[in-house]
């Protein structure tokens, strides 16, 4: 640290400096370092010693859970930060150091990133598994070096083999080969063999490798680098893989097998991926495309915004795996991988879009398939202000289909029209443009549910548990009024605190947003107390192994009178917790024989140097600072707790009968009703105004959308995700849509556009909430026209109303004709494999 450079300023110039390749880096938890910076910044308590328990999966390898997010679970810090942190504060354990180093990923366009999660590593070997975790930028030398350390080698002759499927290998010889850039995965199976006594190999891991003479050729293909996995050309017959492939899945369609029906292995954190590809793979028109191999001939390697054809390659080898109908699940691999090159963004694992990641593939393939190979320059016509609508709209259109032509195209793009109508001069421009999916938005559910637990004063009355519904968009002051309504305890006398474990992380003032309570992280409690009397937070603790105290038990709120006893307070304390703890008012009179010692403590449990005794025998609860006592701790003797307390009893929760019985009222939509407001006339805002040519300046013009062609393929999302500067919130509303028989002919403005009528093929479910959460498909399937569940590798057959639910999110709907002709079922299979 500079001299004369405040601790804050180190801290944050450290952490804002650029990222060098093999640099170390440090994760720490957000509820330490939230600690952290609200005592430098408001000069309260320390923080302790940094704790990064609550974000550790597996200490001992220091493996951290999935589905962090970066600022708001977890933060980094570079190594000197970390260095200084640690001589200041100290650390709980030595589990507590989470190291990460920085690599490159990326073959097109390389990035460098903090590597968070690591490559799991199980090795296996005679029948003995360990569990290891390696850097994603640690070689195959490396992972070699560390089996032969982990199982003794060094005086045997060993090979390392990848288990990709039950019975399928792949030896790893490639010393030099970085894991993340030849294996895009966060999860390796590795058997380690060593010789049989009679010095000659098994063929038991061999011979599954020969299956795929491809892998042989090169590592580097096996795993996914840079090297195009397809050198031959189309014309050659797409390579050995591609022939083997086509000879399977012929194969598997002959016998009419469970084609289609295989699930997608989670490669971690991928379900948002293979939700996508589930529905896309039951798109009959699409799927027959790529199995059938008509794709190869339409590859496009010299588009300069495509991705030379990899990305078409990758998905059609994928969709063919699927519908090869020989496993019953399959490892999506390459595919990621290649997905990861194409697209930065998709190519860590952290949780992400299911309809970003569907948005960017339709469009990668469009762009790898398209078949203008020449794009020519056209100009847009402003406004289309003296040309009928039909003229201007097949105009626009075939404008479009000059640079656009692919078999997504072909399915997915419809066309609306833009109208804007100036409110001064009554200028009228219309835009038609294509689309590739329709973003509809979901009303907001105005109320919700929430769980609140009372602490009473009253000693004998357990913590009870309510459930009351307020306004999603209310006061804090809403839910104090709910509380009282069914508990009858007035809200004078409330105190509403967001919990941790067995703390109080903070209180909540009744003045705050209902949308601000963290209650995904925190759970909300309402202590009773005396009005407008300060008050002490007590919490029960013990010392473990180490010298920090660990919490348990409800906390209790006393009243803080400073005129009393000591001896007095410690008996009305007993008093408060004679339900739980087996102790004597005599015995709790002589101080110096209780199981616990009274400890004053900071909001987060790190003792202070004050005593509650003063040498007269007094209460004495202000601190040498000036500063009243906030927080006490009743540090127990860990060998004589469960002698004097009940944990059991302290625990229990009564549950209300409002617990049972309080439901929001439910509230539902049709698809209809939100594609009309889709289309509703809107009258632009002061950010978004638009410039009129006629009045040469910027007016809030009214817009609307028209629906003007539609596609063969309609995907709809459901937009449930909402985002403010200051929160983020999912809507659960119930969208109800038709299995069959969806029109949207009210919506349409064309006149040449029939009676189109749509089928639903497959739906994205989304569940959870924001920045995680799990995805799953439901779709009709193009193998046997049943509706099956789709959850990563379980596939499983359901009715066909499991797909409407709060939880979907992305629809994909198909012209009935099209869906009565091009279905994969009573032994109308795809059999141009060839």
């Amino acid at each position: 640290m500079k001299s004369g450079q405040s601790e804050e300023s180190f801290i944050n110039d450290t952490r804002n400096k650029d990222l060098n390749l093999g640099d170390t880096w440090y994760v720490i938890s957000s509820t330490w370092f939230d600690r952290y910076f609200k005592s430098l910044k408001y000069d309260s308590d320390q923080p302790g010693p940094i704790d990064n328990s609550d974000i550790l999966q597996s200490p001992e390898i220091s493996e951290v859970k999935d589905e962090l997010l970066e600022n708001i679970d977890f933060v980094f810090v570079p190594e000197e930060c970390w260095t200084f942190l640690v001589e200041k504060y100290g650390t709980v354990d030595n589990a507590t150091a989470v190291g990460r180093q920085v690599f490159e990923f990326g073959d097109f366009t390389r990035q460098l990133k903090i590597d968070l999660s690591g490559v799991k590593i199980n090795l296996e070997y005679q029948g003995r598994e360990v569990r290891q975790l390696m850097g994603k930028g640690d070689t195959i030398g490396q992972l070699r070096l560390l089996a032969r350390n982990v199982f003794n080698l060094d005086d045997k002759e060993y090979r390392v083999w990848l288990k990709r499927l039950p019975n399928n290998y792949v030896q790893l010889k490639s010393e030099k080969d970085i894991l993340n850039s030849i294996y895009a995965d966060e999860l390796l199976d590795c058997v380690v063999e060593t010789k049989l006594e009679n010095g000659t190999w098994s063929d038991k891991y061999s011979s599954s490798e020969k299956l795929l003479s491809t892998f042989e050729k090169n590592s580097s293909t096996v795993f996914g680098s840079s090297t195009n996995r397809y050198n031959n050309s189309s014309n050659s017959g797409g390579g050995d893989l591609n022939m083997a492939t086509r000879s399977m899945v012929q194969s598997a369609l002959s016998r009419n097998s469970n084609s289609g029906l295989v699930g997608l292995n989670n490669l971690g954190n991928t379900c948002f991926m293979a939700s996508a590809l589930q529905c896309l793979s039951n798109i009959p028109e699409l799927t027959q495309f790529f199995i059938s191999d008509a794709y190869e001939k339409e590859i496009n390697e010299k588009n300069p915004i495509g991705n030379k054809g990899d990305l078409a390659r990758a998905y059609g080898d994928l969709m063919k795996q699927l519908w090869c109908g020989n496993s019953s699940s399959v490892a999506p691999r390459y595919f990621k991988s290649v997905l990861g090159r194409c697209a930065p963004q998709f190519s860590g694992y952290m949780q992400q879009d299911s309809q970003e990641l569907m948005a960017f593939l339709l469009d990668g393939l469009h762009e790898d398939l398209n078949r203008i190979t020449n794009k020519p320059y056209i100009n847009q016509d402003d406004g289309h202000e003296n040309t009928a609508d039909s003229v201007a709209a097949q105009q626009a259109w075939d404008n479009h289909k000059k640079r656009n032509d692919s078999i997504i195209t072909d399915l997915f793009h419809g066309q609306y029209r833009s109208r804007l109508d100036c409110p001064d001069c009554n200028k009228i421009s219309k835009i038609f443009d294509p689309f590739m999916y329709l973003s509809v938005s979901v009303p907001r559910k105005e109320e919700k549910v929430r769980e609140i637990d009372i602490i009473w004063l009253d000693p004998d009355r357990a913590r009870t548990r309510y459930r009351v519904v307020t306004p999603r968009e209310g006061q804090v002051l809403d839910l104090l009024y709910a509380m009282e309504k069914v508990s009858g305890l007035e809200t004078s006398r409330m105190m509403l605190c967001e919990m941790s474990q067995s703390t109080i992380e903070s209180t909540v003032p009744s003045t705050h947003k209902l949308r601000d309570i963290r209650e995904g992280r925190y759970w909300l409690c309402i202590f009773e107390r005396e009005p407008k009397q300060p008050v002490i937070k007590v919490y029960h603790a013990y010392k473990g192994y180490t010298s920090y105290l660990k919490f348990f038990g409800n906390p209790l709120v006393m009243q803080a009178v400073g005129t009393m006893s000591y001896n007095d307070f410690i008996v009305s304390l007993y008093m408060r917790m004679k339900r739980y703890v087996k102790l004597t008012e005599s015995s709790i009179a002589d101080v110096d024989s209780l199981p616990f010692s009274v400890k004053v403590v900071n909001q987060f449990g790190v003792e202070q140097s004050h005593s509650l005794c003063d040498e007269n025998g007094n209460l004495n609860v202000t601190m040498a600072s000036g500063k009243q006592v906030q927080y006490l701790s009743l540090v127990w003797d860990i060998n004589t707790r469960d002698e004097y307390f009940d944990t059991n009893i302290c625990n229990t929760i009564e549950h209300h009968e409002s617990y049972k019985g309080t439901k929001a009222r439910r509230n539902e939509i049709s698809l209809d009703d939100c594609i009309e407001q889709y289309c509703k006339e809107e009258v632009l805002n002061e950010d978004n105004m638009w410039y009129c040519p006629h009045c040469k300046a910027f007016k809030q013009a009214s817009k609307k959308l028209d629906l003007w062609r539609l596609p063969k393929v309609l995907v709809i999302h459901l937009k449930r995700f909402s985002y403010s500067r200051q929160w983020r919130d999912k809507i659960e509303t119930l969208v109800k849509f038709p299995l069959r028989d969806l029109s949207l002919n009210r919506h349409l403005q064309s006149e040449a556009e029939e009676d189109i009528r749509y089928e639903l093929r497959g739906v994205v479910n989304h569940y959870g909430g924001l920045g995680g959460g799990h995805y799953t498909a439901t779709c009709l399937s193009a193998g046997d026209d049943k509706w099956h569940v789709f959850d990563d590798s379980h596939v499983s057959s359901c009715s066909a109303d499991k797909s409407i639910s709060p939880s979907a999110y992305v629809l994909f709907y198909t012209r009935q004709e099209e869906a009565d002709t091009n279905g994969f079922s009573n032994g109308d299979r795809p059999m141009d494999v060839d």
